[in-house]
Formats: C-alpha cells, sequence, structure tokens
C-alpha cells in the first residue's frame, strides 16, 4: 500500500529527484549486510488497515494542541509503545535532546515537523510536533521554542549545519526569539572522522544498517518528504504524511542508538588508516 502510493510520489516529483532516489535505493539493497533487520520487526507507529484515504488523526495517536498562535498537532508517548522490544536504557541528563526536522524543502520553505527523543526524568519519550499547514508554522515554532528551552543540550544528524540554522531562518521570518542552546553534538562529523572510506557513505540509513543492524523495509525516501508534504496540503490524505512521521521517527531513534558507538575511541568497525607518503627511493647508482 506505502509503495503504491510512493510510486504516485514519483511521478510528480522532478526528474533528477526520481533519478537521485533510484540511486540510494540500489546503493541501499547492494550494501545491506546479511545481519541487518527489517524495521518493522521492531518498531510500529500505526497500521493501515484499510486501502483508502484517511484522515492523519485516523492513523497516528496524537492530539491538537494550543499555543498563543493557534493549533498544532501533537504526538507525545512513551518511546517503549513504538521501539518494542526496547533494550534497557540507562537514565539519563533531562536537558539532552536528539532531534531532528522535516521541511517543504530548503531555506525559504516552512518547516512543518520537529521530532524529538528524551527521558523526561521517569521514562524515555517519543515527541513529535506537527504544523498542518502553512497556517499553523509560528505555532510549531513556538512548541518547539519551549521544548528546546527545557532540553538545550542536542543531539542531531548534519542538524548543526541544515536543521538548525534553518529553525533560526523560520524564528526569524515570523519575528520570534530563537531558544538559546547549551550544546548541540552533531554526530555527521564523528561518522565522518570513524567511517569515511570505510562505509559505503555516511548517510544516515547506512549507519543504521551497518551499525543497528537494521534495514528500512517500506521507507518513504527522503527526497520525497517536501512533495508529501505538498501533496497532503493538496488532499488531506494522511497516509503519507503518516508515513513521514514514521521516518522521522525511526532518524531520531537511530541517533540514540549511534550516539554510542560514534563517540568512544573502540568502534564496532575499525576507523580507516591513513599511511603517511613515503619519500620517493633514490636508485642505485
Amino acid at each position: 500500500m506505502v509503495a503504491r502510493l510512493v510510486h504516485a510520489l514519483e511521478s510528480k516529483a522532478p526528474w533528477g529527484l526520481r533519478r537521485a532516489v533510484e540511486k540510494d535505493r540500489k546503493s541501499d539493497e547492494n550494501d545491506r549486510p546479511p545481519y541487518a533487520r527489517a524495521d518493522r520487526e521492531t518498531f510500529v507507529l500505526f497500521e493501515l488497515a484499510e486501502d483508502r484515504p484517511m484522515r492523519l488523526e485516523e492513523i497516528v495517536e496524537g492530539h491538537e494542541v494550543q499555543t498563543p498562535f493557534g493549533p498544532l498537532w501533537l504526538l507525545d508517548r512513551p518511546l517503549e509503545e513504538f521501539w518494542s522490544p526496547m533494550p534497557t536504557l540507562p537514565p539519563i541528563d533531562p536537558s539532552r535532546m536528539w532531534f531532528d526536522i522535516e521541511t517543504q524543502g530548503g531555506r525559504g520553505q516552512p518547516g512543518f515537523l520537529f521530532g524529538a527523543v528524551f527521558h523526561d526524568g521517569s521514562e524515555w519519550r517519543l515527541w513529535q510536533a506537527l504544523a498542518r499547514d502553512h497556517s499553523e508554522e509560528k505555532a510549531w515554532l513556538h512548541l518547539v521554542t519551549e521544548m528546546v528551552q527545557q532540553r538545550p543540550n542536542l543531539v542531531s544528524y548534519s542538524g548543526s549545519k541544515n536543521d538548525w540554522p534553518f529553525l533560526l531562518s523560520r524564528w526569524k521570518v515570523h519575528h520570534l526569539k530563537p531558544p538559546v542552546l547549551e550544546s548541540h553534538l552533531d554526530l555527521f562529523d564523528r561518522a565522518q572522522e570513524h567511517y569515511r572510506g570505510v562505509l559505503p557513505s555516511c548517510r544516515l540509513v547506512t549507519l543504521e544498517r551497518h551499525l543497528c543492524g537494521r534495514w528500512r523495509e517500506s521507507d518513504l525516501p527522503s527526497g520525497y518528504i517536501p512533495q508529501a508534504y505538498v501533496d497532503w496540503l493538496a488532499h488531506r490524505d494522511g497516509r503519507l504524511l503518516a508515513q513521514v512521521m514514521l521516518h522521522n521517527a525511526l532518524d531520531v531513534v537511530c541517533l540514540l542508538e549511534l550516539e554510542p558507538l560514534l563517540c568512544v575511541d573502540a568502534c564496532p568497525m575499525p576507523p580507516r588508516v591513513v599511511l603517511a607518503p613515503t619519500a620517493p627511493q633514490e636508485s642505485p647508482g
């Protein structure tokens, strides 16, 4: 069912994007280690019982919340309801948060989804704030501001270069004061340091397959996410948007799993060995 919906998106996407997505797909198939399990064996965010257009509220557990700038949609649930069986994870500083965002494109386009996992002092939580249309973006940014103020120590994957500057630009557009960070750990930098030239790429899904032992069986390719949101705005069929939320949830859980593997000296796979160039030998005589 999801594959058919994604195929319909492909017909609307530019040719260059379709070619890039297909290249990634082929790379993913060739690069899947034999020990990697399908994501559906461990993670369930929703189930589609019927093959028909559905409202998002029928598919994904969540509720509408009110802010000074209007409403938006929020999913806030124990992480163990999404991740089962969930491994035993130690309690951690509640000011830390692993996050990822989804947008309608590059700079200048709206953002619409902020996903995070964190420990609230008693349990691990999965938290996703969704702007259901452009009119809810200011409310979305307000709620994200409150969340970051409570948890100002962030962990992301290339977020210091992309996600956070994007959010800063949207706060500026809406004349909102951005929250102040205490720290921002970007795991992409650690992945490059350890695995560039060792793994086929340093894409998040590549590390997920090789280090976490998991592959995404029916994931919506990230390149199609902006088009999926445009399609949602036009038709309000919640099935693809629910798939976007699943993609985002898998991303933030992956960050939580990868951090201890990327931020220690001894990694599961050896870092690339770089040999210093040797001086040319003089010929005898």
